[in-house]
């Protein structure tokens, strides 16, 4: 606490004038007194005891996990209800126990709750579990738009599995976001992502670049890009009734081109050297093979 950053505020009401001080880490942490260093006093002492009960509870939770895990279901429950007030990871894996109905009586609703709770402290994982939710109408009447919701939260958070089902989602609502969700979800180790999403690029045998593509700027280099689409790509997969269409483009070192596959291609994940490994080359004789390409 050494390089506490704190914000102050003073006050006057009927008790008196006085300091408020709260953490910068820890704003639910506050400190009063009636000068600035009695209250900065209250503040370390309330932090001291902040910290010595989050050390009880993260030595309580190792206690009920490994209950849990002998099955000794009545333990676990007991205390992570004792915790369940404030404590987030508390409050899933007792939602969880609910779901399950182990070492109680299933209820759904109860999870919910619980699940909800969690959720409003910011707990990805109990985003991730109301997202399924609202998508299967389990425990709630099913609903689309909070589905996505909530798994966009536990997406954002980082979750590669929830960056997987905001991806596929929203897939014919809005493309671009469904992209941006599915790649990251691929780069988040997520196999269902790398089955679903087409991944091409010889950038790793690129010994130059195409100097006056990058020397454009970004609409013009997107130009360049539509160009190839509509005068290499178009005919040639046209021809087989299917097409792609430009997602997004993403210019850099390596720039990125995301594609949407069309028509008869929609579907299609073909590997490298067929339909993928065609587009590639048409973009590699146009820009150069320090590129790469996304498709759907």
């Amino acid at each position: 606490m050494d390089n506490l950053r704190t914000h102050y505020h003073y006050f006057s009401n009927e008790e008196g004038d006085g300091y408020e001080i709260y953490s910068c880490d820890f704003p639910e942490v506050k400190g009063y007194g009636d000068t600035y260093d009695e209250a900065m006093s209250d503040l370390r002492r309330n932090l001291k005891r902040n910290e010595e009960k989050t050390m009880e509870a993260e030595s309580l939770m190792e206690t009920a996990i490994a209950a849990y895990d002998k099955k000794d279901y009545m333990n676990a429950k007991a205390i992570w209800e004792s915790l369940s007030g404030t404590n987030s990871d508390a409050m899933v894996n007792l939602g969880t126990m609910y779901v399950k109905g182990f070492g109680v009586a299933k209820n759904i609703h109860t999870a919910y709750d619980l699940f909800d709770r969690a959720a409003s402290m910011g707990h990805e994982v109990a985003s991730f579990y109301l997202g399924g939710m609202y998508e299967n109408g389990i425990g709630v009447e099913a609903n689309l738009e909070k589905s996505i919701h909530y798994y966009t939260v536990a997406a954002e958070a980082g979750m590669g599995t929830a960056q997987l089902k905001a991806g596929i989602l929203l897939r014919n609502d809005d493309v671009l976001t469904s992209m941006k969700w599915m790649i990251k979800a691929a780069h988040s180790g997520e196999a269902q992502a790398h089955s679903l999403l087409t991944y091409v690029s010889n950038q790793s045998q690129a010994t130059d670049i195409n100097v006056a593509f990058r020397m454009m700027d970004e609409s013009s280099q997107r130009a360049k890009v539509e160009m190839v689409i509509a005068e290499n790509l178009a005919p040639i997969l046209a021809s087989d009734g299917g097409g792609v269409e430009l997602v997004n483009y993403v210019s850099g070192d390596a720039p990125e081109i995301w594609l949407r596959y069309l028509g008869a291609c929609s579907g299609c994940h073909l590997g490298p050297t067929s339909t993928a490994g065609m587009i590639l080359e048409q973009f590699e004789n146009v820009i150069d093979k320090r590129i790469v390409i996304y498709l759907w």
